[in-house]
């Protein structure tokens, strides 16, 4: 579904212009989100004066256009996430099909602590047997990670929304959000 479907099957149910807090509803966050939504640009927003006073109001179109933007750079099967998954192949084209720890900080830019967190979680696929973890046998080399497992940790909602991001994953991040753009632009979406 492009912007302008999703777009003409949503806008019947709601006004031209709405509220803050009518936004948080719609988004279903709570008002503190939606004014840093607002604070940080993502949800323009205008003034008008009101016998009340001055009062915010919030194009439909501009809420419908975030939450759009957020069912497609979140959802776990479409075709910006096949491009991703495209993108992260040819940055390992180079790395062995199975990682150590070690890897997985070069190229994520990330401390052994955190990496490690990720596996225990379960978040980051680590080479199992019998549910133990495959160590390396080389002394200090730590977990076995195939590139598949890394590849799909990398391309998941979870690795694209880490709020404290390293220098590395910023980097990847800023290439990633031109690919997303690129997808937006295909599917419909003008301004971003």
């Amino acid at each position: 579904m492009n912007f302008n479907e999703y777009y003409n099957s949503k806008s019947d149910h709601y006004p031209e212009y709405v509220t803050r807090k009518e936004m948080a509803v719609i988004l279903g966050v709570c008002e503190s989100k939606a004014y840093n939504l607002e604070k940080h640009g993502r949800i323009p927003y205008q003034y008008a004066s009101t016998f009340d006073g001055r009062r915010q109001k919030i194009k439909i179109s501009d809420i419908l256009l975030y939450q759009y933007e957020q069912i497609c750079f979140n959802g776990s099967e479409n075709e910006y996430v096949e491009a991703l998954r495209c993108y992260f192949e040819k940055q390992l084209k180079e790395y062995p099909d199975l990682l150590f720890v070690s890897d997985v900080r070069r190229f994520t830019g990330y401390v052994k602590t955190t990496v490690n967190n990720w596996i225990v979680r379960n978040e980051l696929k680590a080479l199992c047997y019998k549910n133990q973890r495959i160590k390396s046998p080389q002394r200090g080399k730590g977990t076995l990670i195939t590139k598949e497992a890394f590849i799909d940790f990398l391309i998941s909602p979870y690795y694209r929304n880490i709020a404290r991001k390293s220098n590395l994953h910023k980097e990847q991040a800023q290439e990633c959000q031109c690919l997303f753009i690129s997808f937006l632009s295909k599917r419909g979406v003008q301004s971003v």
